[in-house]
C-alpha cells in the first residue's frame, strides 16, 4: 500500500465540517450533530465529556434537557460516523493517520518547518490546499465556532506567512507583491505580512512604497493600539533605511 494513501472514510474540518467515505459523502445533516462531530475530531484520541459537548452546542445557555439531547444526538451521529464509541465518562473518536485533513495539515506545516525553504514551499502549498474555505464554516451559529474556530484560522495565517518566507528567501518577492497587497488589505495590523511586504516592494525597484507601508502600519497601531511596531518590523525598516 502507498504510504501516502488516503483512509477510505476521510474527515474534513478545515472548510464545512464533512465526512466522505471514498468518493461519496456522508450525510450528516444536523448542524449540532456536525458540531459534535468537529468536537471529538478536534480531541481525537481523547475522552470527550458530555458536560463539554453542551458547553460547546449551547455556551452558557444550555436549555434544561442539554445533557440528554446531547446524547441523543451522538446516538444519531454514530449511525453515520461508527468510529464514534461511547466511554467511562463520555466519547471518543480514534482516527488513523491521515484520516483527518487537520492531521494532514499539521504534519505537512510540521515537516515544512524543518526543510530548507526550496523545499518547504511544495509541503506548504500542499498544506494550504486543504483548506476549502474558513475552518469549521458551517458552525458559525455555535459556540463552537467561536471557541475553535479562530485558533484554526491562526495555524492557517501562520502557514501563509511561512510559504511567504520560504518564498522570498528563494528570490520570489517580485512576484508576491499582489498577494500580499490583498494580505495586509485583509490584516493591515499583522506586522508579518506587512513585513514581507516592504521585502517584496523592496525587491521589486519600490522602495518608497515599502517605507511609506511601514509608515502607515506604524501610524495606525500608535492610533488604534497605543503601541510601536515590533522589533522585527523596526530592524527592517531600520534596514530598508540603511540601503538609500
Amino acid at each position: 500500500m502507498n504510504s501516502d494513501a488516503l483512509p477510505e472514510t476521510r474527515f474534513h474540518l478545515l472548510g464545512p465540517v464533512e465526512v466522505r467515505h471514498g468518493d461519496d459523502a456522508v450525510p450528516v445533516p444536523a448542524a449540532r450533530q456536525r458540531a459534535i462531530l468537529a468536537a471529538l475530531l478536534l480531541r481525537a484520541g481523547r475522552v470527550v465529556a458530555v458536560d463539554t459537548l453542551t458547553d460547546l452546542l449551547w455556551g452558557d445557555r444550555p436549555p434544561p434537557t442539554a445533557t440528554v439531547t446531547a446524547r441523543n444526538y451522538v446516538s444519531r451521529l454514530r449511525k453515520a460516523v461508527p468510529q464514534v464509541s461511547t466511554v467511562s465518562g463520555g466519547y471518543r473518536l480514534d482516527l488513523p493517520p491521515g484520516a483527518l485533513d487537520l492531521d494532514r495539515f499539521e504534519r505537512l506545516t510540521a515537516s515544512a518547518r524543518t526543510a530548507a525553504p526550496a523545499a518547504a514551499v511544495p509541503l506548504l502549498d500542499r498544506a494550504l490546499a486543504l483548506w476549502r474555505g474558513p475552518a469549521l464554516a458551517d458552525l458559525g451559529t455555535l459556540p463552537i465556532h467561536h471557541v475553535e474556530a479562530p485558533r484554526l484560522e491562526e495555524m492557517r495565517l501562520a502557514a501563509t506567512g511561512d510559504r511567504l518566507d520560504a518564498l522570498l528567501r528563494v528570490g520570489e518577492g517580485v512576484r508576491l507583491v499582489p498577494e500580499l497587497v490583498r494580505l495586509v488589505a485583509r490584516h493591515p495590523l499583522r506586522e508579518r505580512f506587512v513585513g514581507q511586504l516592504m521585502q517584496a516592494l523592496d525587491a521589486s525597484g519600490r522602495l518608497p512604497e515599502a517605507l511609506d507601508l511601514y509608515r502607515r502600519t506604524r501610524d495606525r497601531l500608535v492610533t488604534d493600539l497605543a503601541i510601536e511596531p515590533g522589533p522585527v518590523l523596526r530592524r527592517l525598516h531600520q534596514r530598508l533605511l540603511e540601503t538609500i
